[in-house]
């Protein structure tokens, strides 16, 4: 489990220290509006959201490493993209590039359903999620450094140019340590690959499954409405820059880090999956409206309350539908 882990911390670690310490900066650089800000990072999630079945069929096909190396391809093309951008319609392509591509997350989650068992598998989607909350501590605070304070565009492209190398890092290691976890592989066909997305929305009329497709879309809605603005919120609240995002988001991510690895682990063996998505929402709510009161020493509080909410609520989720 361990070279997956290290996949999915470096995968994120270029991708959130981009994304959210410095991409929405670039883009209000470049003279992009908050609504064009959130058009950019809600393009990433849209055509994920059509590919992702499709990449979830090819795995089942070819097998689950094939699919992680492409990932590492897109994203290296997408920060090259990126870095040598000029304009905001470079920056879009980039994202487009990147969402049509990225199957991290359905292609690493049944990386590990493949390797673990109904009894811990609740613990291994925990520790993906460590591995993601790692990636999100380290990659904004690398990104922030780098860009500074002070940013021009030049340090901005700069956060891209590393994002790149770690990218091209990620694929030499996936390539020669990691192994293949699918023993055996399913049919393939163009046409029944798409059809999961329709199979996707089918799936929602099941009474057994929707109440868990709804939650997540709430959660999701929130959460990443939050994320896409967060940066240029603490512009103009605080006049802060990457440089103290990045801060900020380090917080957040060794917050994530308590949750999942520990927290979550020892409130398993009192407390069902069910129970925990429960406080998870209950503490995403108090989270969200404690940040609008642009109080400083409120803003800890409800990143951690977030922290505790997302990081319980994904991984209990995962399971359950899993």
């Amino acid at each position: 489990m361990l070279k997956i882990l290290i996949f999915l911390f470096l995968d994120v670690l270029a991708f959130s220290g981009v994304l959210i310490s410095t991409l929405p900066f670039l883009i209000h650089e470049y003279g992009g509006n908050i609504l064009l800000i959130t058009i950019i990072f809600g393009s990433f999630s849209f055509f994920q959201f059509f590919t992702s079945p499709f990449w979830g069929s090819l795995s089942d096909r070819f097998g689950r490493k094939p699919l992680i190396i492409l990932n590492c391809f897109a994203e290296i093309l997408a920060n090259l993209i990126l870095a040598i951008s000029g304009s905001l319609l470079m920056i879009f392509l980039s994202r487009i590039i990147a969402g049509l591509f990225k199957n991290n997350v359905s292609v690493g989650t049944a990386y590990i359903a493949d390797i673990t068992t109904k009894k811990n598998r609740a613990k291994g989607m925990g520790l993906f999620g460590v591995a993601f909350g790692l990636g999100f501590t380290i990659g904004p605070l690398l990104g922030g450094l780098v860009a500074g304070s002070n940013f021009t565009i030049m340090t901005l492209a700069n956060v891209a140019w590393i994002a790149c190398a770690i990218n091209i890092f990620n694929l030499l290691f996936v390539t020669f340590f990691l192994k293949e976890s699918k023993k055996s592989f399913d049919n393939f066909s163009i046409k029944n690959s798409f059809s999961k997305i329709y199979l996707q929305f089918k799936l929602m009329k099941k009474k057994i499954l929707l109440p868990f497709f709804i939650i997540i879309f709430i959660v999701y809605f929130g959460f990443s409405g939050m994320e896409g603005i967060f940066a240029i919120w603490i512009k103009e609240t605080f006049s802060w820059g990457p440089k103290e995002v990045g801060i900020v988001m380090l917080y957040a991510g060794l917050s994530q880090i308590v949750v999942q690895g520990f927290i979550l682990r020892i409130l398993l063996k009192f407390f069902n999956e069910i129970q925990l998505i429960k406080s998870g929402i209950l503490f995403l709510i108090f989270g969200f409206l404690l940040i609008p009161t642009s109080n400083i020493y409120l803003v800890p509080v409800a990143i951690f309350f977030l922290c505790y909410g997302i990081g319980v609520t994904n991984p209990c989720l995962n399971s359950l539908v899993s």
